[in-house]
């Protein structure tokens, strides 16, 4: 069983002109026999080896807990040819006989060990840095203003990568206009981290863009399908910001398109005529903002098609996206080269193929409902965990045309119970009115309209993993209706209030919804006494909570 000690590196920061310190991250094996590892990376400047067996670090024991041996992956930084810029590299580590392989290493590196940024007046701005070690530091700005410091994200004694935040913070005081200062970092257990990054600030009252990812990198197959990438372009300054235009700078594979309302950006790449190969280009996003338009670096790797693919970690309950799992609970599972067909979906009662793609859940066909893609590019399958897995530890594997993909784990638990969302409100309905309690014209398309919910009102609420019940139902089968329900052997409570206490009812109906494949319904009355406006919902069991969802209350 294939385990990385760590999975994200930097951003490193690297003179122009010079190679960035040898970076290092740990493979170990947390199963049997023993790893045969094979690494490989999406940009040519993180050049990739991988040492003899060794005892793992102290890192890797305190945060890992594993304590045998290691297989150091060094990855060397031959950045001296890049010009000024944030870029990243993929790197792949797979056994073709380990479990949970592939998995993959995110290298971040910066060119230029300067600070040039926009803030707005009376806010805050940061860019992130990494370092190998903790450092001492020294601000000094020439107006001798306190508006510069470096400030250490997260908590706990071991990392193995140490992540600041050079952080400007000019008062509200301050008038518009650049102004200038230096940090300093000493005392590094590298030379490479101890360095006077040069600090320019230009406060302004207009507007300031910022994209929500510095890059974006897609993974699709040869004659593959159009897939979507979507981006956000928020304004961390003044007044109203405005995106014009998004303009591709690649080939016919990458267009884009803005959505000046939403701020949302989105990128379709068509691998369709495309060879096998790693395809790079750019995004440029136009709008009214002081700091002009944003470069996104835009990659696009098409792999010839092969054996289906599924992410380590790409296990998830479908509604929250975590783990564990429980028997009939409704997964997710996220990879690549799961279909070369349009997306496509199944109803109770589930099949175990749609199209040529299959799911084993520890050797067992799983009823699927869908098999297409993800918002992210990942390719997608939903799928019903079968009602007679065991605790502990599941297997999943993907077939497509016959065609058996790698063997990822997931924890498996009796419950794991999850409230279902539609954005950011609970999936619920108003028994009175068909309505769905969030504030009046919350922006979604319901016949019903959407109001907040009184005293009183019934609810039913919508979850999955819920656990048992009094009917066995099968593997994809339809709930049964009234009046042989499958109500839950368990009784939940159903909390109202973010308080440790809150308010507790017992609902009226606690089981499998009538008709569907592992989607439970929670039907509860308001109580006396709930608190008013966006009010966060929890399902609270003997050994499990759920969750909490937010509704809206008057």
């Amino acid at each position: 069983m294939l385990r990385l000690a760590n999975t994200v590196i930097g951003p490193v920061w690297v003179s122009p002109g010079s190679n960035g310190a040898t970076q290092t991250a740990e493979a170990y094996n947390a199963g049997d026999g023993s790893l045969n590892l094979s690494v490989s990376s999406t940009a040519t400047w993180a050049a990739l080896s991988v040492g003899a067996s060794r005892a793992c670090s102290a890192l890797s024991v305190a945060l890992n807990g594993f304590s045998g041996s290691c297989l150091p992956i060094q990855i060397a930084l031959n950045t001296s040819a890049l010009a000024a810029g944030v870029y990243s590299a993929n790197i792949t580590v797979t056994d073709p006989n380990a479990i949970d392989a592939p998995q993959t290493i995110t290298v971040a590196v910066r060119i230029g060990t300067s600070v040039n940024m926009y803030v707005g007046v009376g806010q805050t701005g940061d860019v992130s840095m990494a370092t190998g070690s903790m450092v001492s530091w020294t601000a000094t700005t020439q107006d001798g203003a306190q508006w510069l410091s470096l400030v250490l994200d997260g908590s706990g004694s071991f990392r193995f990568s140490y992540p600041y935040r050079v952080h400007l913070a000019p008062p509200a005081s301050m008038g518009e206009g650049t102004y200038t200062g230096s940090m300093t970092t000493a005392g590094a257990a590298s030379a490479a981290d101890d360095r006077t990054i040069p600090v320019t600030m230009q406060v302004t009252s207009r507007p300031i863009a910022q994209a929500s990812v510095n890059s974006v990198y897609m993974t699709s197959v040869q004659g593959g399908p159009v897939l979507n990438s979507y981006l956000s372009v928020s304004n961390i300054g003044l007044g109203s910001l405005t995106l014009q235009s998004a303009t591709p700078n690649a080939g016919s594979w990458l267009t884009a398109s803005v959505n000046p309302a939403s701020g949302l950006v989105t990128l379709n790449f068509d691998p369709s005529t495309l060879a096998p190969g790693l395809y790079s280009g750019s995004v440029t996003i136009a709008s009214n903002a002081i700091n002009g338009s944003i470069t996104i670096p835009v990659q696009l790797q098409v792999a010839a098609q092969g054996n289906p693919v599924a992410g380590f970690g790409g296990v998830v309950d479908a509604a929250v996206g975590a783990t564990p799992v429980n028997p009939g609970d409704i997964v997710s599972v996220y990879g690549e080269q799961f279909t070369f067909s349009a997306a496509a979906s199944a109803s109770p009662p589930l099949p175990t193929t749609i199209g040529t793609t299959r799911v084993l859940f520890n050797g067992e066909y799983a009823p699927m409902y869908y098999v297409g893609h993800s918002s992210q590019g990942y390719d997608q399958i939903n799928f019903q965990v079968p009602m007679d897995a065991q605790t502990g530890t599941g297997l999943v594997q993907v077939q497509r045309d016959g065609l058996n993909g790698n063997i990822v784990s997931v924890s498996v638990a009796s419950r794991a119970p999850s409230l279902l969302q539609i954005g950011a409100y609970a999936a619920a309905v108003n028994d009175m009115d068909y309505s769905l309690p969030m504030p009046v014209g919350y922006p979604i398309v319901w016949s019903y309209g959407t109001h907040p919910a009184s005293v009183g009102d019934v609810l039913t609420l919508y979850g999955i993993g819920l656990g048992p019940t009094t009917v066995a139902v099968a593997s994809g089968a339809p709930a049964p209706p009234y009046p042989g329900l499958a109500w839950l052997t368990a009784v939940p409570m159903v909390k109202f209030g973010a308080s440790i206490a809150g308010i507790m009812a017992t609902p009226t109906y606690y089981g499998l919804s009538p008709g569907s494949a592992g989607l439970y319904q929670i039907n509860v009355a308001v109580p006396q006494g709930a608190p008013k406006g966006d009010v966060l919902v929890s399902l609270i069991f003997s050994d499990s909570i759920s969750n909490a969802v937010t509704i809206s209350l008057q």
